[in-house]
């Protein structure tokens, strides 16, 4: 499948629907109430410093602990699908509409952890594609796509920007496209 041919996909499968819903079911603006439009520069600056903390964080773990080769040969498609592109459709998706939509119900905590265990399930297709369930890393992946999740929503209530948690996904897949 080309690049292009999967960007569209994953577009039109995660953020047509949801924009539809805000418009037509919510009947609201889907920039606002994602959180698009508000605290842009807010989120900005959460962002740059969580990846740069991030960042220093995976170049200080592989130099120390796991010492593998750096890969900067990450090609087109890996850097429209899986860094820039997958950003932007699960945290639309999960942070701007679910963890939203749920806060509406329930608690902040309670909604985020929820959030939390959708966000862990949806990597499960692709995990079972590559053999991860095979692993014996697999509970610690678990764990930490979990975690990685719930710190996603605390981020995005404490900025109330999506572009926070947009940019700070972007930057984790790319270290992780690098570094593992």
């Amino acid at each position: 499948m080309s690049a292009f041919l999967g960007a569209l996909i994953k577009v039109f499968v995660w953020i047509v629907p949801v924009i539809l819903l805000i418009k037509f079911v919510e009947k609201k603006s889907p920039l606002s109430f994602l959180g698009l439009k508000e605290d842009f520069r807010r989120g900005l600056v959460w962002a740059c410093w969580i990846s740069l903390l991030l960042v220093s964080y995976f170049i200080v773990q592989n130099l120390i602990l796991t010492q593998s080769e750096w890969d900067f040969n990450l090609g087109f498609d890996k850097w429209l699908n899986v860094i820039i592109l997958v950003g932007i459709t699960e945290e639309i998706v999960f942070r701007g509409f679910l963890l939203k939509k749920l806060m509406q119900r329930i608690t902040f905590w309670k909604a985020n952890t929820i959030t939390a265990f959708l966000f862990l399930t949806i990597h499960f297709p692709i995990w079972y594609r590559n053999g991860l369930f095979e692993s014996p890393g697999i509970l610690l992946t678990c764990m930490n796509v979990l975690i990685i999740g719930f710190i996603f929503g605390v981020i995005y209530k404490k900025t109330n920007s999506l572009w926070s948690v947009i940019i700070i996904h972007s930057v984790y897949n790319l270290c992780i496209s690098i570094f593992m």
